[in-house]
């Protein structure tokens, strides 16, 4: 009877399954086990969602950063290592805060990329010194060799700064001038760029005006007595009007006279303009009686005034002013033209 009893009892007994968790029952629930294309499509079938949020994450954090700062760091770096070279520069139509500006650039660059450059406004300064003009640069196209040109009307940010400038191109040979402004750069399919264009150009100066010459002097009486040909080396690219010109002229540190060069508008290479003004006669003749007895004159030549339509240039004449030119001069040609021998004055 007990065994009848108890095989009753294990019969009514019926024993739940069991319940288990886990990712893994999840999954793969009881049963076969589904082989590896199976647990991909169960996977991909109940976390694509998860795929998709973590695939978004890395494309994010991989691309994101390439564009936002790699390419701008790549593109502030093609633009740092292109240069700039001033193929001509003109400054016509001098006023008193102004000037008319044309420059001629070609910009060599060795980049694969070839962006768009918006125009930005740019300073104009020298190493260490605030700007003294700014110029407007067109929008262009980056290629290998890219010119660009300047040309408007611009004022000085300062006269003093400006003063600076021209006296540092009338006595360099070389100088370097510092442009410095901020643009955007465009890539076909890529946001806009934010890039600093800061360049250094190196350009040739004036030279201090070496190899200035004067022939053909003329002696003559009245108030303008001195006449001749001046020239004028210009080895720089620079195209200058700096107005009606005087000089004044000096031996062993006393003034004899003074010149005008008028309208002179220096123009790269050789000039040649003709010249007038005064010098004392008596003086003249003194020198060579007294200690030039070959009538070769130390002249010593020292900028007065630059002045256009009545306006004094005082940033060129502070230039001018700034630099002496010795010159040997003949007047004993001159000399003779007022029936005046030299010869026969040695042989007092």
């Amino acid at each position: 009877m007990d065994d009848k009893v108890s095989r009753t009892g294990q019969a009514d007994v019926h024993v739940a399954p069991q319940k288990r968790g886990g990712v893994l029952n999840t999954l793969y629930p009881p049963g076969p086990r589904p082989g590896a294309k199976g647990r991909m499509r169960n996977h991909c079938r109940k976390f694509w969602w998860c795929d998709c949020l973590v695939l978004i994450v890395v494309v994010l954090v991989i691309i994101l950063p390439i564009i936002f700062v790699g390419i701008p760091n790549k593109a502030q770096h093609e633009i740092n290592a292109s240069t700039i070279e001033v193929t001509s520069q003109e400054v016509t139509n001098p006023q008193s805060d102004s000037i008319h500006m044309k420059i001629d650039t070609l910009i060599k660059s060795g980049s694969s990329y070839h962006p768009t450059i918006d125009s930005f406004r740019a300073g104009l300064s020298l190493k260490g010194q605030p700007p003294f003009l700014y110029i407007t640069v067109p929008e262009s196209k980056s290629e290998a060799e890219t010119p660009i040109t300047v040309e408007q009307d611009v004022k000085f940010t300062s006269k003093d700064a400006f003063s600076g400038y021209t006296t540092a191109v009338l006595a360099s040979e070389t100088l370097e001038v510092h442009l410095d402004g901020k643009t955007n750069i465009h890539l076909s399919g890529l946001p806009a760029m934010n890039v600093d264009y800061n360049k250094v150009i190196t350009m040739k100066g004036l030279n201090k005006l070496a190899g200035l010459n004067i022939t053909d002097v003329r002696i003559s009486s009245g108030t303008t007595n001195l006449f001749a040909n001046v020239s004028i080396p210009n080895p720089s690219v620079l195209t200058l009007d700096l107005g009606n010109v005087t000089m004044n002229l000096a031996v062993d540190g006393k003034p004899i006279g003074y010149t005008l060069i008028p309208n002179l508008f220096l123009k790269p290479g050789e000039n040649t303009f003709p010249l007038q003004g005064h010098v004392e006669q008596v003086l003249v003749l003194q020198y060579v009686l007294d200690k030039y007895k070959d009538a070769v004159l130390p002249i010593d030549i020292v900028g007065n005034s630059s002045v256009k339509d009545g306006v004094h240039l005082t940033y060129f004449e502070d230039a001018i002013k700034s630099n002496t030119i010795r010159l040997d001069l003949n007047v004993g040609p001159a000399l003779a033209g007022l029936g005046i021998n030299i010869t026969s004055l040695g042989s007092l």
